[in-house]
């Protein structure tokens, strides 16, 4: 294989380590849930409130439109 074309392994490590970081962050989440990070977040005034309200929103259809789904 010549050398232009041999993948860089430092690509390959952010592919890996990033793939490794959401997997973490996704089990956090599910452990402790989103709404109560959100909390967390605008408390400490981390996120500003009107983009915390604007996820709250999003969210929030996300889960109305799951329960007429499953009314079906």
């Amino acid at each position: 294989m010549s050398r232009d074309k041999k993948t860089d392994k430092t690509l390959v490590y952010y592919v890996v380590g990033g793939a490794v970081a959401g997997a973490i962050a996704g089990y956090i989440v599910k452990k402790v849930g989103f709404k109560n990070i959100m909390n967390v977040l605008k408390s400490k005034k981390i996120i500003p409130e009107n983009i915390a309200e604007t996820i709250s929103e999003f969210t929030s259809r996300h889960e109305d439109e799951e329960t007429d789904d499953d009314l079906l």
